[in-house]
Formats: C-alpha cells, sequence, structure tokens
C-alpha cells in the first residue's frame, strides 16, 4: 500500500521561509510516497528504498538549487538519499548545495529546519544528520569521521570511502595524532571493503601505539586481504565482461575515466574544457563549477588556459572569500614562474657560457623561492593544523638561510608520524647550518631508529648526514671516536652504493683525519 513517508511534518501558525520550504516537503512526501511492505510480525510497513523515488526527489533538488533556494535543496537532496542512500549522484548533489547554502548564509548556517523535515527512520535518519552535520562543518575531522561511520553502517561502500578518505586526511593533519580515531578509520575501511586504505590507518595507529600486538595482527589481515583484493580483481579485469558488469553507466564511466586519465588526447581536453565551460557558465557561483573549470583549464595547460585560471580564481575568491580561491591562484602563479624557470635553465644548458642568462637564472629561482615561500606562509596561517604545510615551508626556509624559523616549524612537523623520518632528516641538517653539532647527531640517531630498508635512498640519504656531522663533530672537539664512526658509515655507505655523492672523497678525508687524531694522542 501506499503511505506517507515517516518525519515529513505538520506545520500551523505563520509560515516562515524556512517552514514554507517544509510545508513544500510536506506536500512532495505524498506525492514521493513508498510502496511499502508488511514486518514479519504483520506490524506496520517497513521503510522500502526505492531509487526512482529518490530519482524526484533529485531533479527537484537541482532545480531548486539553480533557483538558490539552497537550504531546501539540501533537504530535498537528503530526503532523496533515503530512499536511495548509495548514490553517488545525490550524494554529490547534496554536497553543492549544502557548500552554496553556508556560504549564503554564513554562521548563520542551521541545520535545525532541516532536521525536522528529514523522512527517514533508524540508521538512515543518523545517515541523513550525519550528512547534514558534516555539510555545514566540512573541515570539522570529527563530523567528517562521523558520517563516515554513519555511511559504513549502512553498508554504503564508495560513499563510506569517500568520506572516509577526507576523515583520514584530517586526521593526519592533526597536531596530537590519536590512536583511537585511526583504529576507528581502520574499522570504517574495513567495512567499506577498502583494504589498502584500512592498512594505511592501521599502520599509522601501530606506530602511536607500538605495544599493541592485537591491532598489529590485525593490520597483517587487512594487508592479506587487501593483497587478495588486488589479485580478484586483476583476474575479473581478464575476464570477457568481468570488470564491465561492475559499471552501471558505461557512457559516465567513460566520461570520468577520461577525465581522470594522467594521459589524455588533445581533443579530449577541449570537450572536456568546453563541457566544463558551459557548466560554469550555467552555474558561475557554484563552487563545484568554479573547481571544475579551473581544473579543466589547467589540465590543457595552454598559457591563455592559465591566465584565465588565474582570473577565475581571483574573481571567486573576491565573491566568496574562501580562502582555497585564493590558494588555487597562488599555485598558478608559481606554475607560470616555475614554467618560466624551466625555459631559462634549458637555455643556459645550451649556452652555458653565457653568464647574463646564468644571471637571470638565479634571480628567478631567487623570485621562486620568495613566492613559495610567501604562498605557504597563508596556507600555514590559513590550515594552522595541517602539519605537512608546516614541513615545506620549513624546507623553503632552510633553503633561504633562515635556519631559526626553519627548526621551529621541523619541530612542530615531526609530531607527524607520516612524515617524522623526512622531518627530521631537514632538522638535522638546519642544526648542522648553526653549528650545533651535537644536535645534528642526536637528531640524525633519531631519524635512523627502526628504519626498515637500510639501502633506500633516505637510509643512505640519513646516514650520509650522521657521517658528516660526525666528522665536523670530531674536528672540532678533536674526538678519534667520532671520526671512527664516521669512517664506518663512510664504508658502509661504499659498499653500498660507490658512486653515492663525494663518498669516496669524504672517506679520504676521514682517514686523515683519524690520523691525525691518532698521532696526537
Amino acid at each position: 500500500m501506499i503511505r506517507r513517508l515517516s518525519g515529513c511534518p505538520k506545520l500551523t501558525g505563520p509560515a516562515s521561509p524556512s517552514e514554507r520550504n517544509s510545508s513544500r516537503i510536506n506536500r512532495e512526501c505524498g506525492a514521493l510516497a513508498l510502496w511499502g511492505k508488511k514486518n514479519d510480525d504483520g506490524g506496520e510497513p517497513e521503510e522500502a528504498f526505492s531509487p526512482e523515488n529518490a530519482r524526484r526527489f533529485f531533479e527537484r533538488a537541482q532545480t531548486t538549487h539553480d533557483t538558490l533556494n539552497y537550504e531546501y535543496a539540501v533537504t530535498l537532496w537528503l530526503n532523496g538519499l533515503a530512499q536511495d542512500p548509495g548514490s553517488v549522484e545525490g550524494f554529490e548533489g547534496f554536497f553543492r548545495s549544502v557548500t552554496a547554502y553556508v556560504e549564503e548564509t554564513g554562521k548563520k548556517a542551521s541545520g535545525k529546519e532541516i532536521t525536522k523535515a528529514l523522512n527517514g527512520k533508524g540508521k538512515i535518519l543518523k545517515y541523513q544528520q550525519a550528512l547534514l552535520n558534516w555539510g555545514l562543518k566540512p573541515t570539522s575531522g570529527a563530523a567528517t569521521l562521523k558520517a563516515a561511520e554513519a555511511a559504513a553502517a549502512l553498508g554504503l561502500k564508495e560513499i563510506t570511502e569517500i568520506l572516509g578518505r577526507r576523515a583520514l586526511g584530517f586526521a593526519k593533519q592533526d597536531e596530537k595524532p590519536k590512536k583511537d580515531v585511526y583504529v576507528k578509520l581502520l574499522d570504517i575501511f574495513e567495512k567499506a571493503g577498502a583494504f589498502e586504505l584500512a592498512v594505511e590507518a592501521g599502520q599509522i595507529a601501530s606506530q602511536l601505539d607500538p605495544s599493541d600486538g592485537d591491532l598489529a595482527a590485525r593490520v597483517k589481515e587487512m594487508y592479506a586481504s587487501a593483497t587478495i583484493q588486488r589479485g580478484r580483481f586483476e583476474e575479473s579485469a581478464g575476464e570477457e565482461g568481468g570488470f564491465r558488469k561492475s559499471i552501471r553507466n558505461i557512457e559516465k564511466q567513460a566520461q570520468l575515466e577520461a577525465e581522470d586519465s594522467i594521459v589524455k588526447t588533445e581533443d579530449t581536453k577541449d570537450r572536456i574544457l568546453a563541457a566544463k565551460k558551459a557548466d560554469y557558465e550555467q552555474r558561475p557561483t557554484d563552487t563545484a563549477a568554479i573547481e571544475a573549470y579551473g581544473r579543466a583549464l589547467l589540465d590543457r595547460g595552454k598559457p591563455q588556459d592559465e591566465l584565465k585560471a588565474l582570473l577565475l580564481y581571483k574573481k571567486a575568491y573576491e565573491q566568496t572569500g574562501q580562502f582555497r580561491f585564493r590558494q588555487r591562484q597562488g599555485e598558478v602563479e608559481l606554475r607560470i614562474e616555475r614554467r618560466k624557470l624551466r625555459t631559462l635553465r634549458s637555455k643556459l644548458d645550451a649556452n652555458p657560457d653565457d653568464e647574463q642568462l646564468a644571471e637571470e637564472v638565479r634571480k628567478t629561482e631567487a623570485k621562486l623561492l620568495e613566492m613559495e615561500i610567501s604562498e605557504l606562509r597563508l596556507q600555514v596561517e590559513n590550515y594552522p593544523t595541517n602539519l605537512g604545510l608546516k614541513f615545506e615551508l620549513g624546507k623553503r626556509l632552510l633553503e633561504q638561510g633562515e635556519y631559526n624559523e626553519a627548526i621551529g616549524l621541523f619541530q612542530k612537523a615531526e609530531e607527524d608520524p607520516k612524515h617524522r623520518r623526512d622531518v627530521l632528516r631537514y632538522k638535522a641538517e638546519a642544526f648542522l647550518k648553526i653549528d650545533w653539532i651535537d644536535e645534528a647527531v642526536t637528531t640524525y640517531r633519531a631519524a635512523l631508529e627502526g628504519i626498515v630498508d637500510p639501502g633506500s635512498e633516505l637510509a643512505l640519504e640519513l646516514r650520509y648526514g650522521l657521517m658528516c656531522a660526525l666528522q665536523q663533530l670530531a674536528e672540532k672537539d678533536r674526538d678519534l671516536e667520532s671520526a671512527e664512526e664516521a669512517d664506518r658509515l663512510a664504508s658502509e655507505i661504499a659498499m653500498k652504493r660507490f658512486d653515492y655523492r663525494d663518498i669516496v672523497d669524504r672517506r679520504k678525508q676521514i682517514k686523515d683525519l683519524i690520523k691525525s687524531l691518532r698521532a696526537s694522542v
């Protein structure tokens, strides 16, 4: 039998704009009712999913969005998702509308009236509420994690993975990483069948608590599942129709593959750009349309495309005040300057004796470094919990000779388990630059602790750095023990890579130093 959707409110009294939205939903709830079915015990009918009804909600939601009634559009997208929770189209449409709603109303953006009009029950309602809370606070790691958990509870693999990836990104930006967050992410990715991501989250959790043997065992299980999953995918891809059977919309998939492919023909780039431009011209204030058009311009990458993208992002930042568009603007400016530098370097390679050209290269390198530092300072200011940005800024400041500030940034960035070893390497180098040799030695040793592959490029880099620091310490303090340890490191590096940097000359210097120190004893 046909019945009214649950959660459709009855309204009394004068109608505010939000209440008029709710009133519309009451009417549409009747029009978009579900075919229910009796419970096994003969009670009230259960909720039944209906992609067809979801489609009606989504079409109305898009129309409403286009008329700039974003709050009502958000409600319609969410109620459509109650009928087809796993719809990526509905999920993406909801995010576009809720983003526009937040941008339009600012701090006044509220989900109170929207929540009243939600038509789900049980896990569906929790999913709708979690999505709404996340949409209103998309930069909240906690809200993103809860939304991912709600999607995982419904078994929505694709959406769970989308939200889980975002939640993982926020977790990595946390200045004080928490084991329980990564364990929750491990749970989420396991439910979604995203075993590669489950391994990544689990490994970080294990690094934060190496004593948890059960967790380590679980990570091994996830690694095994990821291996099996890769094998099954490769097998199905080789079967006739095996891979294609999993694609619901081949035409849409082809378009997505064309947009996502690394190598695209010029014709493909032109077609994608034309489509994104047309979409932007229809929705010039829609942030998703702006982002897509900007990406298409930069993907085609002609000089005039870069200038158009630069103006596009500048205008978007002025209109919205969203820093991400200022960030995109800066990235395009850096891209243009880097291309200029590559061109100059190519000319210098062809004319190595041209001193005027060499000076121009040096000036352009200095200008680019200044631009990078300026942009990274802005990003660090706007994303203060992103430790990766602090690391990148520290590297540029080290290159510029601002060693003290660089060390301060490295000390903050090393709290990120993902980059800790690389950060320690650069921090040790900065200590050497200011003649804090003991601190450099200690930092290099810390970076080498627990290294898995002693023959890796990073391991060689760290051992070479420790060798140089010990050499300097031996020269400064006339310390034979430090010189002998430097000699052992030089021997190990030469045994691995005899042509590594200046290792042959370095070892000769260290041998001479040892002879000198022994003679003076």
